[in-house]
């Protein structure tokens, strides 16, 4: 597993977020893979931890396509990212660590939409 302790903060959710994700490149060849479902465990900045009843193979670098929107009257934050890390969760969950495309605009988003999260 990969520990991101130069990241500023990761805010783990009591209660997962729902998203949406589509596979969007195998090991550099772009794809459009159906939409799945998923849930979004925390989230930083730079990327996430999303779990799924997905099984993900990840012998090539997997990229993925994520919509989802932190609640009701939030923004719609629709981001890709590079699958880092797997790990299977109980009988039928997948986890999967989700580093986020540099973008300083998502960014700023990201941590503005979790601080109206927070003060809700």
């Amino acid at each position: 597993m990969i520990y991101r302790r130069d990241e500023s903060y990761r805010f783990a959710f009591s209660q997962p977020i729902p998203c949406s994700y589509t596979i969007v490149g195998i090991g550099g060849t772009a794809i459009q893979s159906n939409t799945a479902n998923g849930e979004i465990m925390d989230l930083s900045p730079q990327g996430c931890r999303l779990q799924s009843l997905l099984n993900i193979h990840l012998e090539k670098e997997v990229t993925l396509k994520v919509e989802f929107k932190l609640d009701e009257g939030f923004a719609q934050i629709i981001t890709t990212g590079t699958v880092k890390w797997q790990k299977r969760k109980g009988l039928s969950h997948y986890q999967y660590g989700i580093e986020f495309v540099k973008d300083d605009r998502l960014k700023h988003t990201i941590t503005e939409e979790l601080k109206k999260y927070v003060k809700r």
